[in-house]
Formats: C-alpha cells, sequence, structure tokens
C-alpha cells in the first residue's frame, strides 16, 4: 500500500500476531472444499442484493468496481477476467458490459442498482454485488466469490490473512484509550461510520466523531470544534493537508491539527478487497502511534 502522509506523527509498528486458520468465510450454501478439491455446482451465495446461482464455473468475469477487480486479481482469475470501463454510468455502463458477454458480472456494492438490473437483463449473466460497508462484510464477498469461480481455497487463504491481521489489531489496541477521529473526504466532507473506513476506525479502538448519519456537503466546523477529535484523517483525493488546516481560521484551532496529529490514507485504504488488513493495520498506527 502507498506510503502515509503524516504531520509530526510517528508510527509504531502494530504487532503482527500468529496466522489465524479459519475453517470458514462465506456465505455460500456450498461447503468450502479444505483442500485441492474440484469444485462442484450448482452454487449459490447471498451477497448485498439478490442470491447468486451459478451452474457451473465462469469463465468470463465483468467487475465493476474496485472492489471486485481486485478480488479476482488476487484469487489469480485474470485469464477469466474481462474488464470494462466502469467510471462509465448508466446505459454506456451496460453497453459496455453488454460487449464484453460475460456469465458472471461481479458489482462494487456501490453500483447504481438500476445498472445492475440492466446489466443482468442485457447479458443474461450470474450477478454478485458485493457487500463492503464492514471488514466482516469483505471477508464474506472473497469467500463467496472463491465459491463461485472455483478458487475456495485460495479465497480461504485471503480471508485468514485478514483475520490475522484483525486478530493482530485487536490485541496491539486492547487497552488503549479510544481515539476520536474525523475523515475529511474534501471541502470538510465527511463519512459515515457505518462505511468500511468507518468500521476500520471502529476496529482500531477509535471512533468516527460523524456518527453514522452526517448530512451531505461540508460538516459543519462549529461542530468540529465542539467534537475536538483526537485526530484528522484525510482521504487521498480530498486534497487536504495539514498546511492547509494550519491556515484555516477555524479548524486551526482544533487539537489535532495544533499536535499535528493529521494523516492522509492511501487510496486503496477504503477500497472493499484483499487488502483490507493492511489498511486496517495503517488506521490503528495512526489512531495509537504509541
Amino acid at each position: 500500500m502507498g506510503a502515509l502522509a503524516v504531520g509530526r506523527v510517528r508510527l509504531a509498528l502494530v504487532p503482527v500476531a500468529a496466522l489465524l486458520l479459519l475453517a470458514g468465510t462465506a456465505c455460500g450454501e456450498r461447503s468450502e472444499p479444505t483442500g485441492a478439491l474440484v469444485q462442484s455446482y450448482p452454487v449459490t451465495v447471498q451477497g448485498a442484493s439478490d442470491k447468486t446461482v451459478v451452474d457451473a464455473a465462469p469463465k468470463r468475469i465483468v467487475p465493476v468496481g474496485a472492489g471486485p477487480r481486485s478480488i479476482l486479481k488476487a484469487l489469480g482469475l485474470g485469464r477469466r477476467t474481462v474488464t470494462v470501463d466502469d467510471t462509465l454510468v448508466g446505459l454506456q455502463l451496460v453497453d459496455a458490459i453488454r460487449h464484453a458477454k460475460p456469465d458472471l458480472i461481479v458489482a462494487a456494492g456501490e453500483t447504481d442498482p438500476l445498472d445492475v438490473a440492466r446489466a443482468r437483463s442485457a447479458t443474461h449473466a450470474a450477478v454478485y454485488v458485493e457487500p463492503g460497508g464492514s471488514v466482516g462484510n469483505v471477508v464474506q464477498a472473497i469467500g463467496d466469490i472463491g465459491l463461485l469461480t472455483g478458487r475456495a481455497v485460495q479465497a480461504r487463504r485471503l480471508t485468514a490473512r485478514i483475520e490475522a491481521k484483525r486478530a493482530a489489531v485487536a490485541k496491539a489496541v486492547a487497552g488503549s484509550p479510544l481515539a476520536t477521529a474525523f475523515v475529511d473526504t474534501g471541502g470538510f466532507a465527511t463519512i459515515s461510520s457505518r462505511t468500511l473506513l468507518g468500521d476500520l476506525i471502529a476496529l482500531a479502538h477509535g471512533k468516527s466523531v460523524a456518527g453514522t448519519s452526517p448530512e451531505q456537503g461540508p460538516f459543519p466546523v462549529k461542530r468540529l470544534l465542539q467534537l475536538d477529535p483526537d485526530v484528522y484523517l484525510a482521504t487521498a483525493g480530498s486534497n487536504r493537508t495539514l498546511a492547509q488546516l494550519r491556515a484555516h481560521a477555524g479548524v486551526r484551532r482544533l487539537r489535532a491539527v495544533r499536535s499535528g496529529r493529521f494523516a492522509v490514507l492511501p487510496a486503496d485504504a477504503t477500497i472493499a478487497g484483499p487488502q483490507v488488513g493492511e489498511a486496517l493495520e495503517q488506521v490503528a498506527r495512526i489512531l495509537h502511534p504509541e
């Protein structure tokens, strides 16, 4: 993952725990193989929307979103993956997916449901919508996609790594005081604590001060001053810097800004993919530098 840009924060290494080998990861209706076995079909799993059923191993898989792309790559499915320009929306996206002739579409949770429905109708492909609002959801998605594609064993290895890092972080921050944080996605807009990044903060023994349902647009500076978080986080695309905050007449009074407890997260820290374990470690280092 990319390096963190940190203002006066010395990042300590989070201890690495022993790898936890978990027996099951996915919510599919078929048990995961325990060795190098041939996947049997049909397979049914429950994603973020409807159930997904495949009768055979999909040969042409179209990912829509960074999370699905990273999962398919990590599962070694590059040769079966057909990429499209998923920055497109509406009928343009649907047309691009139709031309790819997929038998399985794997879409990120934030993909427009109407686009997903239209793509299903245009291609008659199976569709799996990734649940990505928490680390647990990502673990489920990796397991589900592994089952659908005949890569259940590889999926279990990926999810075991994530679970090991989650356990290591929990052990490292146990007993530390709760660290409050504000996340700036640009122009003082923020995130809900129910998002993947909000879950990473919670698992790292932190609390997103914006809560579960912040309003659209800039978070009120007056309210932010009242909350006075311990740490100020900025997402990679926010273009936020510590110098900007210290030049701002209002927020420069924040404790986090005065002390320099500011960090810019790498671009993939909010992607619902196999790297969430590393993202969790990085968030924990920021919230608990000791």
